[in-house]
């Protein structure tokens, strides 16, 4: 039963990343999903990471000519180092690493 002082009509400015039931990486299926709806990549930047990732990737996307961007921060791993190099052989290479 729900609970009545819930208020149920809050409005999300955002999409909801669910968790996903996989040994992928949540920000790995947005980019994915990012890619297959239009956006490119303008910059990808390797960082040092605090955790036990050691690095990450800081993807720069953007859409089209419009002043929309997004950074998406990926941990570096063999599947997003092998979708990022796919990614660059199929198209010329962005500023950045």
């Amino acid at each position: 039963m729900l609970n009545p002082s819930i208020d149920l009509s809050q409005m999300w400015t955002t999409v909801q990343e669910p968790r996903t039931p996989s040994y992928v990486p949540n920000s790995y299926l947005l980019l994915l999903s990012a890619l297959d709806a239009g956006w490119q990549v303008s910059a990808v930047d390797l960082a040092s990471s605090w955790d036990q990732h050691g690095f990450i990737y800081v993807v720069s996307l953007h859409f089209g000519e419009r002043p929309v961007h997004q950074q998406i921060i990926l941990p570096k791993n063999p599947l997003v180092d092998s979708l990022l190099d796919e990614y660059f052989s199929d198209h010329s290479a962005p500023s950045g690493d």
